[in-house]
């Protein structure tokens, strides 16, 4: 018998469990309204931003916060960047909660059939980005609404300037060119404030929505498509514009220390369009490593950004890449320690399959992967892998299988196949070539996130069926 048994009544009172049910749900229905009305207030400002009536607000909010202690950057900070942590704050509240009602009383009575999702249902199925539920569908509404409304109201905005000031056609044209590179650069920033949040792995935000982080990552590919194409015309406008003026050269050279820094913003440009080009399909395809290695120069990207556009802008984005950055810094943490490689063997179908240890406290299930870092072959490289073994197989190990396709694969095959030869002849152990290895995660959906796909598949099934009939 358990030892805690003993302690524990035999007969458990409904009244106190429905009532800690009760307790748990109202909190969390409490948190989630609040996080929601937070996000599409914040949505509701960027929105608003470009026109008229938003400046004069932000002017307004100006100068009722600029003489508190952090001054015009913390004043921006709190309108732009605070509603993001704060919605970070209660998402970790509102999981805490949730991982508490996990405890609670449940029979398979309470058991929910899967039901229509907006993350998961489909409407777009053979486009080019892909398969696109629903939500994603409204979510790219939204994002080419803001970028097209914001380009209106800037436009006027920028004739309304112009038609003010007493110029010639050619500084006219050279004004609107500026005012207009200007725009492209602000829209861009915003989405920026976006484009790191889907590839936070431990992101809380994308455990509150319910996304899996491997589905999370599509959003950042569009979003960067979409942010660079904006920062390129917000550099290409303002070249043009320059080269009219005959000061190109010295225009791109300047680096002020107060204000906009030119040349830090070519270098920014410059290290995202190495990213950029580096990350499409065919040369992704082609050679994954010159992708991978070039997608590390996104500090250089984010650094000379900051050096570009000053403190005060650049806090506008600085909510996400903060949160982005905590995340980093936990898995560099968590990856700093080696793991313990049990056993491994090269199966005769030229797959490899990896054992290694694990903490007990470590869980996982049938749908979790770690991403792998073996030092001998790459000091940068992680590459993902789904768990084959059971949660139920042990406490303190998991297994992984990998398919040998690519550079790296196949050699981790070969280290593996020299190390069962030096094994086999007995050969000292310092000449021996260990293999050493790192396990980030586990990741992966806390529930079947497919059985949100069968409740579709039935209903087209069944509407299948009533057409052909």
């Amino acid at each position: 018998m358990d030892e805690h048994s003993v302690r524990q009544p035999l007969i458990v009172s409904s009244q106190g469990v429905n009532k800690a049910t009760v307790l748990v749900s109202s909190a969390k229905w409490i948190l989630s309204a609040l996080i929601w009305v937070i996000f599409i207030a914040w949505v509701a400002v960027i929105f608003l931003f470009p026109t008229q009536f938003g400046n004069e607000l932000f002017e307004k909010w100006s100068e009722a916060t600029s003489g508190t202690l952090f001054g015009l950057t913390g004043s921006i900070f709190v309108l732009f960047s605070g509603p993001l942590l704060v919605i970070g704050f209660l998402s970790i509240a509102h999981l805490t909660i949730s991982g508490e009602e996990g405890f609670q009383h449940h029979d398979k009575k309470s058991w929910k059939p899967p039901r229509v999702r907006l993350w998961t249902f489909p409407i777009l199925v053979d486009g080019f980005i892909g398969v696109v539920s629903a939500a994603e569908f409204v979510g790219i509404l939204l994002f080419v609404a803001y970028i097209v409304c914001a380009l209106y109201a800037y436009t006027q905005r920028n004739l309304g300037l112009i038609s003010q000031w007493h110029l010639t056609s050619r500084e006219a044209s050279i004004w609107i060119l500026e005012l207009t590179g200007l725009r492209f650069g602000a829209i861009g920033l915003f989405c920026l404030a976006f484009l790191f949040l889907p590839i936070a792995r431990g992101s809380v935000l994308l455990r509150f929505i319910d996304i899996p982080f491997e589905h999370a990552t599509r959003y950042h590919v569009w979003l960067g498509h979409v942010t660079m194409l904006l920062f390129t015309l917000h550099g290409l406008f303002y070249v043009i514009a320059w080269a009219m003026r005959g000061t190109l050269l010295h225009e791109i050279l300047e680096w002020k220390d107060i204000g906009i820094a030119n040349f830090a913003g070519v270098i920014s440009l410059v290290a995202g369009l190495l990213m950029w080009v580096t990350s499409l399909h065919p040369i992704r395809r082609w050679n994954f490593e010159l992708f991978f290695y070039t997608h590390q120069l996104y500090v250089v990207f984010i650094l000379f950004l900051a050096f570009h556009v000053g403190d005060f802008i650049f806090s506008m984005a600085a909510g996400a890449i903060f949160l982005f950055v905590l995340d980093r810094f936990l898995r560099f943490c968590q990856s700093r320690r080696t793991v313990n490689i049990i056993s491994a063997k090269c199966l005769p179908c030229g797959t490899v399959e990896l054992v290694l240890s694990k903490p007990q406290n470590l869980s996982y299930n049938a749908l979790s992967f770690v991403f792998l870092q073996v030092r001998g072959l790459s000091w940068l490289q992680w590459h993902p892998f789904s768990v084959s073994s059971s949660p139920l197989d042990g406490k303190y190990h998991l297994s992984i299988l990998i398919k040998v396709l690519g550079k790296w694969t196949d050699k981790l095959r070969r280290n593996i196949i020299s190390l069962s030869e030096a094994e086999e002849k007995e050969l000292p152990f310092q000449h021996r070539q260990m293999i050493t290895a790192s396990v980030e995660g586990p990741y992966g959906h806390e529930q079947p996130y497919h059985l949100m796909y069968v409740l579709y598949t039935s209903v087209f099934t069944s509407w299948t069926s009533e057409c052909i009939s």
